[in-house]
């Protein structure tokens, strides 16, 4: 079931406030992970991993963004791309890839510790300097704001496409991934998976 009619989000006003939430300080925010059940009148329900629902009012800015399947033919030098990457055997090597359309260039960039697993985690997003090839894994080198990183990329890692989404993505059965602001009173970004894809990061 689609909600266009019942919920409008600004997306360009909600893209600069994601891009703040997401920066180095956010971990202070929380991130709800689940499937949305409800949308209506700009409040969201959503069912957590854990079988409870949240219902959450959303920001009148706030940002909506749509991932989609995606592989490693889509990590090219030049692009710019958020990684959740765990320290294994000496390296970074990551969990998940979201390769940003150029519009969000620059979105969250930075290296910041993130919360997608129970182990310390970091979220890198930054520019793709390099990619080389090692067996079936790729090495990147990354550029971002104050530094860059190395973080090897295995066979195994979730690759998904990263772009704003009109307010009908907002189906009843999608996974989604929530940034809630600071004071936990409204969610400032709304991350959807498209049908059968769930946000990975």
């Amino acid at each position: 079931m689609l909600m266009s009619r019942t919920l409008r989000v600004p997306i360009a006003a909600g893209v600069v406030l994601v891009g703040v939430l997401l920066s180095a300080p956010a971990l202070a925010q929380a991130h709800i992970r689940g499937t949305l059940t409800a949308a209506k009148d700009g409040t969201i329900s959503v069912q957590t991993a854990k079988g409870g629902t949240e219902s959450i009012k959303l920001a009148n800015d706030a940002g909506l963004f749509l991932v989609t399947k995606a592989d490693m033919s889509a990590i090219q030098s030049g692009k710019f791309v958020g990684i959740t990457s765990v320290e294994q055997g000496g390296k970074r090597v990551a969990r998940e890839v979201h390769v940003f359309d150029d519009s969000l260039r620059g979105l969250a960039d930075g290296y910041y510790p993130w919360d997608l697993e129970s182990e310390p985690n970091m979220m890198t997003n930054a520019n793709i300097a390099k990619v080389e090839e090692v067996g079936t894994d790729r090495v990147l080198r990354l550029n971002y704001s104050g530094g860059e990183q190395t973080i090897t990329i295995p066979t195994s890692a979730t690759v998904v496409a990263f772009d704003k989404a009109p307010a009908d993505q907002l189906a009843a059965g999608r996974k989604v991934f929530v940034v809630m602001k600071k004071d936990g009173s409204e969610a400032a970004a709304v991350v959807i998976g498209a049908e059968g894809v769930k946000p990975p990061m």
